[in-house]
């Protein structure tokens, strides 16, 4: 009798501890379920930035076309989780009904230009995902910095895209602009240097204004547009990267936010702040295949590197927060003195929600 009375005992004391241990199980089930979509938050708030980088790429300072098409198209493929370049460019939004803009970069002339392989591999990308070659236009703000690095001006024919400038057709939208309380003196190429005056409140006899008007290009033409600005120092901002290349390159009358004592913060961040902007650039590509570390943005020859370098992403905070310990380093290797607070726009960029420069939230890539 007491042998089945223990016997009975230890089968009630299993179930108990069985259907605690269930309850528990189901406790933790559902604290899992909770918190799984938080961390599926944190995973998707990541910047990914993929750096391609072969430094036998550029050899006297000229690229090796076939060796640049491989780096950006593995960069896009690892960006994208992509199988192929059509691919990858439709999963970063290009429809064959899209108008693309490929913003370049001209100001340091032929040595010191978004290069013309990593244009053409981008193009022939494009039409992977369907994009006709009618369909893209290639663009800078000046003819003149344009025709002496090799981009010369024409439209979309014989199955190549246009190529085009804002100045001097003025392709300037006169009902789009940026406004900031320093007035600036306008030149040669801004919007309303030759044209009258129609706005008593912007302008005075000396011709100073307080406006700064977009580009058509980012406003109405293009329904996309591909970033791709050059590595370079500009002593009047700081890092001439992925923010104020498109930025400062897409208005008029912006001399005025340059140098001391704002070095372009917060107008180079507020110029890019835009909605027409910030929901048509696809991705940011950052040609550091030769790189200048100051004296910019004019061609340098002692202060550039041939670093063989792209640096891939949709977060242009993020990129250019990467690459400016990059210039930090190359200016010391040539006793050159920091940047310093001339680049406090990247760091305003990340605090307006432009991008990030938190490390901890930066997936940085390396892919050969």
């Amino acid at each position: 009798m007491f042998r089945r009375l223990n016997f009975s005992l230890l089968i009630r004391v299993a179930a108990i501890l069985s259907a605690l241990w269930a309850a528990r199980s189901e406790v933790e089930a559902d604290s899992q379920s909770r918190t799984m979509p938080e961390r599926s938050a944190v995973a998707l708030s990541l910047s990914p930035v993929i750096l391609a980088e072969r430094p036998d790429a550029v050899q006297d300072y000229t690229v090796d076309p076939q060796q640049v098409r491989q780096m950006v198209n593995r960069a896009l493929l690892t960006l994208t989780s992509a199988r192929d370049i059509g691919t990858a460019w439709t999963r970063l939004g290009i429809t064959p009904q899209d108008t693309v803009g490929i913003k370049i970069t001209t100001a340091g002339g032929p040595a010191l230009c978004t290069h013309h392989a990593l244009v053409r591999a981008i193009c022939d990308g494009l039409q992977a995902a369907g994009l006709p070659p009618a369909q893209i236009i290639i663009w800078d703000k000046y003819q003149s910095k344009m025709a002496p690095a090799g981009y010369v001006l024409r439209g979309a024919a014989n199955g190549q895209p246009a190529i085009e400038s804002i100045v001097p057709a003025n392709n300037y939208d006169p009902n789009v602009f940026y406004r900031n309380g320093i007035a600036g003196r306008l030149i040669w190429g801004d919007y309303q240097f030759n044209q009258p005056t129609d706005d008593g409140d912007d302008f005075d006899s000396d011709r100073v204004m307080s406006r700064s008007y977009y580009t058509k290009f980012v406003t109405q033409i293009c329904t996309k547009l591909i970033n791709v600005p050059v590595l370079n120092d500009n002593e009047l901002f700081g890092i001439d990267g992925c923010l104020s290349s498109l930025a400062l390159g897409s208005v008029d009358n912006n001399r005025r936010f340059q140098g001391p004592p704002s070095y372009g913060n917060p107008a180079i961040d507020e110029i890019f702040d835009q909605a027409f902007i910030r929901r048509k650039v696809v991705v940011h590509i950052l040609d550091a295949l030769v790189a200048q570390c100051a004296g910019g943005p004019a061609f340098n020859p002692q202060f550039c590197q041939p670093l063989g370098a792209l640096y891939v992403g949709r977060d242009p905070v993020a990129i250019d927060s990467l690459a400016l310990p990059r210039i930090e380093q190359m200016r010391r290797e040539v006793n050159v003195p920091t940047v310093g607070n001339t680049s406090t726009y990247v760091t305003s960029a990340a605090v307006l929600g432009l991008g990030t420069t938190d490390r901890r939230r930066i997936q940085y890539l390396r892919v050969p």
